[in-house]
């Protein structure tokens, strides 16, 4: 019986190199790359390879251990992680900010004009989780809504310019923004790609997009009223989902919400979240 034919690559891709790449990720992001993510990975990175014209993975995870291994790191992360989002993703999130966070702020709002309201959106990709925030908060508050600001971050640099850029595929926002909201707070425009919505002047300012790399520190003071931290916890392993969670509870006000992804549970820190419906938590104490 003939032996099955060995996979030709166009780099030597070693078990050794593997390991090197999954650990320090794993060190720096906390992110977890198991076995089965190994063909994933050669595939992603051939092309920072091929751009800085190096010959081999040895000779990549040489240069991720020299001087410009923190610069290429953003690289590398930004070519490994999947960033999957739309607009009013997982939709009784949304409603639940409508219906039961917004109108008690409205209320503290009219006794309060200087009342501050804050969200963070934390893995929050190309910037459609927050644009679907700021449009949710600005039909409820309107111009009630100006000294409301929602904190948008990733580790991700490359979908954070997607972001602040806020321009979309004109047919995938016609899907997923209510109509409403796309009369209101987008335009449409013209480009060498087809035709593209903008979000407007009034959403974005509400809006401020950073870089945080989530197991660093956190240079925000204050805390929150709702933390979004959908489908970001998968990546990582159940002792960093833990500890993650935890810092959330001190960045969020008493009664704050936690809102996760829907695969995402806090059953395991139920001492300080209750269940408020799918994937929604409010803090205790």
């Amino acid at each position: 019986m003939a032996k099955p034919a060995t996979k030709v690559r166009e780099f030597e891709w070693r078990d050794q190199d593997f390991e090197f790449l999954a650990n320090l990720l794993y060190e720096k992001t906390g992110i977890v790359l198991n076995e089965k993510k190994k063909e994933m990975m050669y595939g992603r990175l051939v092309r920072r390879l091929r751009a800085l014209d190096i010959k081999s993975f040895a000779n990549y995870c040489d240069y991720l251990r020299g001087s410009s291994g923190n610069v290429e790191l953003g690289f590398t992360l930004n070519a490994i992680t999947t960033n999957t989002t739309n607009f009013f993703r997982e939709n009784h999130h949304f409603d639940y900010l409508r219906d039961k966070i917004l109108p008690p702020v409205r209320k503290q709002i009219d006794q309060n004009p200087e009342h501050h309201f804050r969200i963070w959106s934390a893995g929050c990709s190309s910037g459609q989780e927050p644009y679907s925030i700021a449009m949710v908060m600005h039909k409820v508050l309107g111009k009630k809504a100006q000294n409301s600001k929602i904190l948008a971050t990733d580790l991700d640099s490359n979908v954070l310019d997607k972001g602040k850029r806020g321009q979309y595929e004109a047919k995938l926002c016609r899907e997923t923004i209510p109509r409403l909201f796309l009369a209101s707070h987008t335009k449409k425009v013209k480009t060498a790609k087809g035709d593209e919505i903008v979000i407007s002047d009034d959403i974005k300012k509400l809006i401020s997009f950073k870089q945080l790399n989530l197991l660093h520190d956190w240079p925000m003071t204050g805390t929150f009223d709702a933390i979004f931290c959908r489908n970001v916890m998968i990546y990582f392993d159940k002792a960093t989902q833990k500890k993650l969670v935890m810092r959330y509870a001190e960045y969020l006000k008493p009664g704050g919400i936690l809102y996760v992804g829907h695969s995402e549970s806090l059953l395991s820190v139920s001492d300080i979240f209750k269940s408020q419906g799918k994937t929604i938590y409010r803090k205790i104490s």
